[in-house]
């Protein structure tokens, strides 16, 4: 397997990680490939977590105890979540997706808990502090998940598809996934030339998920009709990730200008985040620009301010550069209100409390 992660490991100062093991090919080549390497790699602590989702009678055990009986064969400290399997199926949405969503919330709950040493990163500094939940995402993961943008419509920020790191923020640990660029073929030879074994999950051979019926039907006809096509999706996503990068370079020069400062600014205790933009300011901003479209990048900038709207939602081409801010309304838990001078953009724990705020005068 020709991978050489050692410099992105050094260049995030990474140096404590929770490894994701499910017992499945890719998590048990990931495992061994940190514990065999750990000391050129740096990494001053390992461990290993494994989240049994309550969804698979038998073979859901079988694979947690798989996944122990590796984890104290190498002497790395193992960590087991079990989800209630019925309450993810009885909740409103995918069960893909909420599966997914407790997983990583799941092994958010073991860094927090288990991991030595501070998790979050510096304020002002692109840090980790060292810590970083690792996965076992590789290029057939990044293909699938641009077929599935691609296919229901995306965005740029969309077409970056799967990204290799996502530094901490608030209370979120960082998120590391250094096989992206990793084909499963070498993973089965990484596995033969060390002699390993795995345990498959037979629902990932379930093509009702939709993931799955990407994996196995959809993709090997694609690839069937257009050899090479899963290797161009996935240099389409690093070729996206770099032209996002610059754009949101050039966002923050533009809409960081606005960014108004309100001195002892109190947050109601349901509200998780708030910005505030001084009205004038992006006026001038928007009206220096007029001849461009800046909806969509204003609307990305706030994305990476953690503030997601909708495709269009600040779109009207009679307004300067198409930017169109709304009075007063709420998406979800999100909220946007105008007052005065004043443009308040704030997210909170319920599509209640985001209601109440917009009602407010």
């Amino acid at each position: 397997m020709t991978i050489d992660i050692a410099d992105r490991i050094h260049h995030h100062g990474f140096k404590r990680l929770l490894l994701a093991v499910s017992g499945g090919l890719d998590s048990i080549c990931l495992a061994h490939y940190f514990i065999k390497n750990r000391e050129a790699l740096g990494i001053e602590w390992l461990g290993i977590a494994h989240v049994h989702h309550g969804l698979r009678e038998g073979t859901a055990d079988r694979d947690a105890a798989f996944v122990e009986a590796f984890a104290k064969l190498h002497g790395i400290p193992f960590f087991l979540k079990k989800l209630d399997g019925e309450a993810l199926k009885a909740a409103d949405g995918s069960l893909e997706e909420n599966a997914r969503d407790a997983r990583y919330q799941a092994l958010f709950d073991v860094m927090r808990k288990e991991v030595p040493g501070p998790l979050n990163q510096v304020q002002g500094r692109e840090d980790t502090n060292g810590a970083a939940i690792v996965t076992a995402h590789h290029a057939g993961d990044q293909a699938e998940t641009m077929y599935m943008r691609i296919h229901r419509g995306t965005t740029l920020a969309g077409l970056r598809g799967i990204q290799e790191v996502r530094i901490a923020r608030e209370d979120i640990p960082s998120l590391f996934r250094p096989f992206l660029n990793v084909a499963r073929a070498e993973l089965i030879a990484y596995a033969k030339e060390n002699h390993l074994e795995w345990h498959e999950d037979e629902s990932n051979s379930d093509v009702k998920f939709a993931r799955n019926k990407v994996r196995h039907e959809f993709l090997p006809h694609l690839e069937e009709a257009c050899p090479g096509a899963t290797v161009q999706l996935c240099r389409v996503a690093a070729l996206a990730n770099k032209a996002y990068g610059k754009m949101m370079a050039t966002c923050e020069a533009l809409f960081s200008q606005a960014l108004k400062e309100i001195p002892g600014q109190a947050r109601e205790d349901k509200e998780r985040a708030s910005i505030a933009l001084n009205k004038k300011a992006l006026r001038k901003v928007l009206l220096e620009h007029a001849d461009t479209d800046l909806s969509e990048m204003f609307r990305l900038w706030l994305s990476e301010q953690g503030f997601r709207f909708p495709i269009g939602f600040f779109y009207d081409q009679k307004e300067p550069a198409h930017v169109k801010i709304p009075v007063r309304t709420a998406y979800r838990k999100r909220a946007i209100a105008k007052n005065g001078s004043t443009v308040r953009i704030c997210e909170f724990e319920t599509v209640e409390a985001a209601l109440k705020f917009v009602s407010c005068k």
